[in-house]
């Protein structure tokens, strides 16, 4: 009886634990686009370059599963950054490595909607132990705020 009620305790606070923690995909920022899926990829590239930032690369998803005869709607991720903004993040805890450089996800849905998302930067304080970087996660998170502007007008 006694290790029931420990496994019925056990049971209650990971379940709870599973409510207070927020998703993944709870901290996923989602905007739409008001172009098809060319013209936002290239108005995205051409911001982060008028912005001064690298675009480091660019993974075409639906470009690699039809290379091995899969189907999957247009998806694509930009990869991009900056060495003096993001270093300070790496120097306050190396392990903001795993998060930067930045990425955008640009994808289309059934409807042929198409969309951005990414993770806001503010939520690496949640994950890392980055002290007083507030103002560069501020800095990083209106980089995001202004490529969904560009592709909203």
């Amino acid at each position: 009886m006694k290790y029931f009620a420990l496994a019925i305790l056990l049971m209650f606070c990971t379940a709870c634990a599973g409510i207070a923690q927020p998703s993944q995909s709870d901290r996923l920022l989602t905007k739409p686009s008001a172009y098809g899926m060319e013209e936002t990829l290239n108005k995205l590239r051409t911001a982060i370059q008028e912005m001064g930032i690298n675009l480091i690369a660019e993974v075409d998803h639906a470009k690699a599963a039809a290379d091995k005869d899969l189907v999957l709607r247009p998806t694509h991720v930009l990869i991009f950054g900056n060495p003096l903004v993001g270093t300070n993040l790496m120097q306050a805890d190396q392990r903001t490595g795993l998060d930067l450089p930045l990425r955008l996800l640009v994808w289309e849905d059934e409807q042929g909607q198409v969309y951005l998302s990414y993770r806001h930067p503010k939520d690496l304080q949640q994950d890392f132990k980055l002290g007083n970087q507030q103002a560069v996660l501020d800095k990083m998170g209106k980089v995001f705020e202004r490529l969904a502007e560009v592709v909203r007008e």
